[in-house]
């Protein structure tokens, strides 16, 4: 209400929801209703921008506004007397007729555009409020993007324009506008840009934007270069590129004749790309997805080229006539501020759902993409009287869009893309170009899509269609990157290893006591570390990141593998073909530290000259055990100096810097040789456990709470204890 007005309206209405599948109330109907109510209120307020805000916000929040606003003109008050004398004659009951028809009329026209009731829903959100979600958005584009601006007029008018329009370069230049519902980023503000749109418009989440806002983009883009240009009333004209859905088919229209009306050439092409749509579901036909954005690219090169209007719009035609597209999800899409949809089951896929979550032609469970990939294509190439949208056979000529519907990650987005590609090959297409990435999401939406646009068979269409596609744009939503296939690409552009220039090692025919020691050694290590994979899971899983005992499986395999080819005889020799090993099997910071381990163990025994000491009847245990502590302190010490930890840092660190400190105390106060491995052992099995009760300030655990760590031991730590352990059972031996 206004509170002011001398006729304020009784508080606004309470209507009650209408049911699921209620049948839909004809938009003249609608629209009439809400002339009646302007009518009324033309009389009462005499322009829109008298209207108290409670009421604009209300009309402009949904796209119920949508012929509304297209009357919000300096016309919209200007309506045929005998529509608001239905009112007058009323007196205050006038009053409620009139705002009965803006609630009835909002209320209809917004359950006719708005997405189903359960594909919306309460996920997680990092936003300020759900009733800013889509200004804030805009605003934090246009303020990253210096290309970008939007036009001054929130919350009715949402358009992001290009900056750079007025520069006189831009005179004989062609418009391109698309838009429709947020929610679907980088599509279409994103796409705003030099060689793409020129304009984007957009509405609140899945819902049209209002003819008002679609008009205002014209406007603001009909006469590029500046000033002279709209002087002269010369435009080099507008393209609309509309996806098929109803709300943004009538809106756009709607804008389209107000604009020639005013002089300004527009034309309008309407994208229809999803094959899910059988065609005998009436006349509404298949709705526009992903494939959207060949059109957006296409036509916006070669308006940047300079064609005229009439060239602009039939090769947007041309392109939009040859795409077909379907989509496959695991989850329904979430809307900040609204329930939460259960309607995909765990375990179970919907294929052929659209963009705002409309259920999909059917559901399957979930397999491999090499199979859900196969699937796809097969309804994008159904023949059956009902579909055949699309065909194609060996040597046909394509491009391929692989569209993440939002969480699908760039990972996954490759993985289905090697599939997508593998399969169309296996057919004998030919894969020209081929775009990837969250283009046309879906909020949220756990799942992607695959648009395919079937290039001509003529070359110089084909060649042109190719050459727009690979144009120049800056517009911040399209991928860098992409371009011309080539034969490498087929097979994933693989090229051969360089030779290795590391030595090539040979087990020796017969092994000496060094060798047969070492061997033992080996071998021990390696089956300690393999068996202790679950262990050291399960306690990474609690303060890393999961990955340890699986890389120290992988590391022990791969020398238990290894281990035959040995140059065993010799300390330094099988060191280093150690780190070859550990190079080639272990990843992650575990396996590049155990290989500087090995190389200055390496390293420091050639230079001591000590290759063969364990067998070296020559040379005492003392001897030996200095030999030993050097290099092992070495070692450590370049450990530490390489990761940055030291002890107390809760890493392997407190496992081996203890065991170097008590092999150096054993050195100085004479102690045996078994005795003395026996004891650094025992003090690195002390250490590991102590861990428990350390505060993590290297490694992975120093990202975890300190409550998390308490209990846990470092996993890296208590790796070295149980290879030290098994090394020292096996040399005592």
């Amino acid at each position: 209400g206004h509170p002011h007005h001398p006729h304020a309206p009784p508080p606004p209405l309470s209507l009650p929801r209408q049911p699921p599948n209620a049948p839909r109330t004809p938009p003249w109907v609608m629209s009439s209703l809400l002339q009646l109510a302007f009518a009324r209120a033309g009389r009462e307020w005499g322009s829109f921008s008298r209207v108290p805000p409670l009421i604009r916000r209300t009309l402009s929040s949904s796209s119920s506004s949508s012929s509304s606003f297209s009357t919000c003109s300096s016309k919209a008050w200007k309506l045929p007397s005998a529509s608001s004398s239905l009112f007058r004659r009323q007196g205050k009951r006038g009053w409620k007729l009139a705002a009965a028809a803006v609630a009835v009329g909002a209320g209809f026209l917004a359950s006719a555009t708005r997405a189903p009731a359960e594909c919306i829903g309460g996920g997680v959100s990092f936003i300020n409020s759900p009733e800013s979600l889509v200004t804030e958005a805009i605003d934090g584009l246009v303020m990253s993007q210096p290309g970008l601006c939007r036009l001054d007029g929130y919350p009715e008018v949402k358009v992001v324009v290009r900056s750079d329009w007025i520069q006189p370069r831009n005179a004989h230049k062609v418009a391109v506008i698309s838009g429709g519902g947020a929610g679907h980023e980088p599509a279409h503000v994103g796409f705003v840009g030099e060689g793409m749109l020129t304009a984007a418009v957009s509405g609140d989440v899945f819902s049209s934007p209002s003819a008002y806002a679609v008009l205002a983009a014209i406007r603001s883009v009909a006469y590029p270069g500046g000033e002279l240009q709209r002087r002269a009333r010369k435009s080099p004209g507008v393209l609309l590129v509309v996806k098929n859905y109803t709300g943004d088919r009538i809106n756009f229209t709607i804008a389209a004749e107000q604009a020639r009306a005013e002089g300004i050439p527009v034309s309008m092409v309407v994208v229809g790309d999803d094959c899910a749509i059988p065609r005998e579901k009436g006349v509404t036909g298949r709705r526009g997805i992903a494939g959207t954005c060949f059109v957006h690219k296409i036509a916006g090169a070669a308006a940047e080229a300079g064609r005229s209007l009439e060239a602009v719009t039939e090769e947007a035609k041309s392109a939009a006539g040859c795409i077909a597209s379907v989509g496959v999800s695991a989850s329904v899409c979430h809307i900040p501020g609204r329930r939460e949809s259960k309607r995909i089951k765990p375990g179970k896929l919907e294929m052929g759902l659209g963009i705002h979550g409309e259920p999909g032609t059917k559901t399957v469970p979930k397999e491999p993409v090499a199979r859900l990939v196969k699937d796809m294509r097969k309804l994008i190439l159904n023949s059956s009287p009902e579909r055949s949208y699309m065909s194609l056979k060996g040597e046909d000529r394509v491009a391929v869009i692989v569209n993440s519907l939002g969480s699908a990650t760039p990972m996954e987005i490759s993985i289905a893309t090697k599939e997508i590609m593998r399969d169309l090959r296996s057919m004998g297409v030919v894969i020209e170009r081929v775009v990837t990435g969250p283009l046309m999401t879906s909020m949220d939406m756990a799942g992607f899509s695959m648009s395919i646009l079937k290039l001509p068979a003529e070359k110089l269409p084909r060649e042109t269609m190719l050459l727009r596609l690979d144009a120049h744009t800056n517009a911040p939503g399209w991928p860098r990157g992409g371009g011309a296939l080539t034969e490498h690409n087929a097979y994933g552009n693989i090229y051969p290893l360089e030779p290795e220039t590391r030595k090539t090692w040979y087990r020796p025919a017969h092994l000496n006591a060094s060798g047969k020691t070492m061997e033992r050694i080996i071998n021990n290590a390696a089956l300690a570390l393999y068996n202790s994979e679950r262990e050291l899971t399960e306690w990474d899983l609690k303060v890393g990141d999961g990955d340890c005992g699986t890389t120290f499986k992988l590391g022990a395999k791969a020398a238990l593998h290894d281990l035959s080819g040995y140059p065993l005889n010799s300390i330094s020799d099988t060191l280093e073909a150690m780190g070859s090993t550990v190079a080639k099997s272990m990843g992650g910071t575990s396996g590049a530290l155990y290989r500087i381990f090995l190389l200055s163990l390496c390293a420091t025994t050639r230079a001591k000259e000590i290759d063969n000491m364990i067998g070296d009847a020559k040379m005492d245990d003392q001897a030996k055990l200095k030999a030993i502590s050097d290099a092992f302190s070495i070692a450590v010490e370049k450990l530490s100096t390489s990761g940055g930890a030291a002890e107390g840092d809760r890493t392997m660190l407190d496992a081996l810097i203890p065991a170097a400190r008590s092999l150096q105390g054993s050195v100085d106060t004479g102690a045996p040789l078994i005795a003395a491995l026996e004891k650094a052992v025992a003090a690195a099995e002390v250490g590991a456990e102590a861990t428990k009760e350390m505060d993590a300030r290297a490694g992975r655990s120093n990202y975890v709470p300190e409550h998390v760590l308490r209990k846990t031991p470092d996993p890296g730590a208590k790796a070295a204890a149980i290879w030290m352990r098994a090394a020292y059972d096996a040399f005592r031996e």
